[in-house]
């Protein structure tokens, strides 16, 4: 996890800046893969928790948690209400090796690969 402080964290999460003000399609989270990404992990809500946070003019395929997982970390995201409303929330990052990024692989058992070659 970094050391910054002022650094988002899975207790204080924080807004996520450059994202969009609604949910991703499938295709926008596949093209998070980039040369820093190598895989992009999503989470399957059931219905109802989907209910709570998407509108019925959300897409079908509205993707709202999910993990980029680069060479050296993780980094979660979702799609949630907040004081601001319903938006992208930033988790901060978990650098792979650490007791944090343990706690991360029984986290990502709940998702799956979207796109990429996870452990690159």
């Amino acid at each position: 996890m970094s050391t910054d402080e002022s650094a988002p964290s899975m207790d204080e999460p924080r807004p996520a800046e450059g994202w969009p003000d609604s949910p991703l399609t499938t295709d926008e989270a596949r093209d998070l893969l980039d040369e820093d990404v190598v895989a992009v992990w999503v989470m399957d809500h059931d219905e109802d928790t989907r209910e709570t946070v998407l509108t019925k003019n959300d897409p079908n395929d509205a993707v709202i948690e999910l993990i980029l997982e680069t060479s050296t970390n993780f980094r979660m995201y979702s799609y949630t209400h907040g004081v601001n409303g319903t938006a992208w929330m930033d988790y901060g990052e978990t650098e792979k090796g650490t007791d944090g990024a343990e706690m991360m692989l029984d986290t990502l058992e709940s998702y799956h690969v979207l796109v990429g070659d996870p452990g690159r």
